[in-house]
């Protein structure tokens, strides 16, 4: 075919030779000796024209040649072929080899070049005795007047031919089914035989309607591959057509004579085209987000697990952070989405609170970070008050907790108190800590109140909390000690009766000692009178002195 499939009307002449120049090629001895009686080449410019200025090739080397045809008639295209010679069908295959020889390397003026492709025609449509390795066929290569670039020009086309005649495919493979308005998408074009072998050097023409308006022309590598890219601009469906025209010719375009004496010829130059198309539904543009996980210290977070919700509920997207810490979320669609955590991939971090985060259109992940910090989990504490004699624990402490600071030489001290718990009656208390540091994070307790009946000890204790684990710290009291008792007065001890030796009198009934009593008391008196007045002279006259 020629010009994708259409054979151009020219008049078919074969008026003899006034210079016995036949066309391109060489003139030779016919089969049976005659000098000068044959042709090795193509019919027509620039030799008498067979159809135009379009170079033809001989299908029937034992009839006449074209100068005795009567004329021909308009070019046919045909898809089978019967030899002249052997009178057998020729294989399709052999057709085809044949229509991509003449219709690639036919239409030439190069007079090796015109004998190569006669002599394949023959190899492929005549067969037998003229076949490349048949008598004839490297008889009409050998005459000394033929180039032998000739038979070498033959041998690589036919083995070009075994690997490139048509029919021919071209496939379209879009890089995605769907996509959103504002992506790119990628097309695999690939050129190859019937046969599936690849095409190289085919140039194909491109271009997408409907989600824009886009053309390109890209050429098949080594491999009959070749892509092609375009943006899909707006929401609807994206329709590639692609076409690779020019290919070498798959069928033969036949020239029959009026005279059937004579050759059917073969029109050089024919090409043939194909095609393909495909389609991409383009949705509404879409964004996307890239969550980044760390630890307070900075460090990544592999395996954190996460969810994307939408308003309804439902899950959209869900996957785990890489060794990087990064998860990539991307061609979602914009709205608001709830982000939660469901596995922080560490036993020793905590998960974040659901968030909500907006997906805006035309933002891809790689424009949208998140940063996400997984605390570390916290640590209990608990706090035991105990008799420092005895080990029994004590209710009614208040014990201050107090954060860790340093002091202008680098010592740790205790800083701001953070909470103060009271032991209960089995003498702890409890309370959950922050860890901000994954080797443990330090921190201070001291006593502030102690229980009833001890003494009260404010020295400060260290302790280092790690993340998810318990953490215990004992503080003792010695009891109060108990004052010595305060002394008491002795009892007064009455005097002793005079005792009255006993005798035959009638019982005793103190009346006979009162007298006594009065006449010593009377003088008790006296004596103390007396002493009284001796005192105060003795005062006076040591005054006076």
């Amino acid at each position: 075919m020629r010009g994708g499939g259409t054979f151009l009307a020219a008049p078919a002449l074969a008026a003899p030779p006034t210079d016995g120049i036949l066309g391109p090629g060489y003139t030779i001895p016919d089969s049976e000796g005659n000098a000068d009686a044959s042709h090795i080449g193509a019919y027509g410019p620039p030799g008498p024209a067979v159809h135009g200025d379009i170079e033809t090739y001989c299908a029937d080397p034992e009839r006449r040649g074209p100068a005795d045809a009567g004329g021909y008639s308009a070019p046919q295209p045909l898809t089978s072929w019967t030899s002249s010679v052997t009178g057998k069908a020729v294989p399709k295959e052999s057709v085809s080899r044949a229509a991509y020889v003449i219709g690639k390397y036919g239409q030439t003026r190069d007079n090796a070049q015109a004998a190569a492709v006669d002599a394949v025609v023959y190899e492929y449509l005549a067969g037998g005795t003229y076949a490349l390795d048949g008598a004839r066929g490297k008889q009409r290569l050998a005459y000394p007047v033929v180039s032998p670039t000739a038979r070498t020009l033959a041998q690589q086309y036919v083995d070009e031919a075994e690997r490139l005649a048509g029919p021919y495919t071209l496939t379209l493979t879009p890089s995605v089914k769907t996509t959103t308005a504002g992506t790119t998408v990628t097309v695999t074009v690939a050129v190859a035989t019937s046969a599936g072998k690849p095409v190289p050097k085919v140039t194909v023409d491109l271009a997408e309607t409907g989600s824009g308006t886009t053309t390109g022309k890209v050429t098949t590598d080594e491999a009959g591959h070749a892509t092609w890219s375009f943006t899909a601009k707006t929401p609807g469906t994206a329709d590639i057509a692609a076409k690779a025209g020019g290919l070498p010719a798959t069928d033969l375009a036949v020239l029959t004579p009026k005279n059937t004496a004579a050759q059917r010829m073969l029109l050089a130059g024919g090409t043939t085209s194909v095609q393909d198309s495909a389609a991409v539904t383009v949705d509404e543009a879409t964004g996307g987000v890239t969550i980044r996980k760390k630890d307070p210290e900075g460090t990544r977070l592999a395996g954190a697990a996460f969810q994307l919700l939408d308003k309804d509920g439902k899950k959209a997207a869900e996957g785990n952070t890489d060794e990087q810490g990064v998860l990539v979320f991307d061609q979602l669609k914009a709205g608001t989405y709830r982000l939660r955590e469901t596995s922080s991939g560490s036993p020793l971090h905590a998960l974040v609170s659901d968030q909500t985060i907006t997906i805006t259109a035309g933002h891809t992940a790689q424009a949208n970070p998140l940063d996400i910090v997984d605390p570390f989990k916290k640590a209990t504490l608990t706090v035991k008050k105990t008799d420092k004699n005895t080990g029994e624990t004590l209710a009614g402490a208040a014990i201050a907790i107090r954060a860790d600071e340093t002091d202008k030489t680098g010592k740790h001290i205790p800083g701001k108190t953070l909470t103060t718990l009271t032991t209960g009656t089995n003498g702890t208390a409890q309370m959950d800590l922050d860890i901000t540091l994954k080797a443990g994070t330090r921190y201070w307790a001291a006593e502030t109140q102690a229980p009833d009946g001890y003494q009260l000890d404010t020295t400060p204790v260290t302790f280092t909390a790690h993340p998810a684990e318990d953490v215990t710290v004992t503080l003792t009291d010695q009891r109060t000690p108990t004052p010595p008792p305060s002394p008491t007065a002795p009892p007064t001890t009455p005097p002793a009766r005079p005792s009255t030796p006993p005798s035959g009198s009638l019982a005793h009934t103190g009346a006979d000692t009162t007298p006594w009593l009065i006449a010593g008391a009377t003088g008790l008196l006296a004596a103390g009178g007396g002493l009284y007045y001796l005192t105060r002279r003795r005062r006076a006259e040591s005054t006076t002195s």
